[in-house]
């Protein structure tokens, strides 16, 4: 697995942690329940391992969402909540 999310619930700002990354940037975005993309954003990581701070996630509505972290053909998935 190149990224998973730090913990598996977030307020307002999200951390993942970055592993194995190559010189092509990593996609990701925040699926709802009914699969519907909520927000996506891209990133490039220059280190082996590094923490990415994705904020801004504060105006999205409470529940569960699905992150996808994807990476040329490579796509990891992870289930993650947001509570108050």
């Amino acid at each position: 697995m190149f990224a998973k999310p730090r913990a598996a619930s977030f307020i307002d700002n999200l951390i993942i942690e970055v592993r194995e990354a190559f010189a092509m940037p990593l996609l990701f975005s925040l699926r709802n329940e009914d699969g519907k993309i909520c927000c996506k954003t891209e990133k490039k990581i220059t280190n082996d391992s590094e923490f990415f701070n994705w904020e801004g996630l504060n105006d999205l509505p409470y529940g569960i969402y699905t992150l996808e972290c994807s990476q040329g053909n490579e796509t990891v998935e992870t289930k993650i909540v947001k509570r108050i």
